[in-house]
């Protein structure tokens, strides 16, 4: 049992923001042959754990240089709708061009804080952080909003980078997501934490 599996106290004391990737290191770091190298992750096997049912409003929080945004495109098909969502303005309309031509879901790009989503209450049915909640300056905020955006019986998917998100950081937002979603699946390796929960 890790401490991911243990309920923590409800009291959130405030947590650091984290380190913010620059944007001319997308690139680098979504390489696919140094991401094989060193063992990371493999957006199209990463993002079969998101649902993907006909008219699915999905939120990509933290798109930045698109790294999963092709693959979820491509998964969630042409019957869903995708919103990429980045601080970046020009990193949305980089990636705006790159997927231009890739078949799947409708897209839109928005640029937009992760701590205040720019959108209504109950809006998405799957939000998706792949490794951008550690990036955010008030995770704990990010939270909040993941859960007024999300509709009742929604998906929260977070893909956590562990070197990043020490533990003395991420325990108050791990207990604020308990107290919030109904967590449904866990697992955890040296470099990455994967979180899929249920807003109920």
């Amino acid at each position: 049992m890790t401490d991911l599996d243990l309920k923590t106290s409800t009291t959130h004391p405030g947590v650091s923001g984290g380190w913010r990737t620059p944007d001319r290191l997308y690139r680098l770091i979504s390489s696919p042959v140094l991401r094989m190298v060193l063992g990371w992750d493999l957006p199209r096997y990463d993002l079969r754990v998101i649902s993907r049912r006909p008219g699915t409003v999905c939120l990509e929080v933290g798109s930045g240089g698109g790294f999963y945004t092709t693959a979820l495109k491509a998964h969630l098909g042409s019957e869903n709708t995708l919103i990429a969502l980045d601080p970046s303005p020009s990193a949305m309309r980089s990636l705006q061009h790159q997927l231009d031509d890739v078949p799947g879901a409708r897209v839109s790009f928005l640029a937009g804080d992760g701590c205040k989503l720019p959108l209504a209450d109950d809006q998405a049915d799957t939000l998706f952080y792949g490794y951008s909640l550690e990036e955010m300056p008030d995770p704990l905020a990010a939270v909040r909003e993941a859960h007024r955006v999300l509709r009742p019986g929604g998906e929260l998917v977070l893909f956590l980078w562990r070197p990043v998100f020490t533990r003395h950081r991420r325990r108050p937002v791990i207990a604020l997501l308990d107290e919030l979603f109904e967590r449904r699946r866990t697992s955890a390796g040296p470099q990455n934490i994967r979180l899929i929960y249920r807003k109920q």
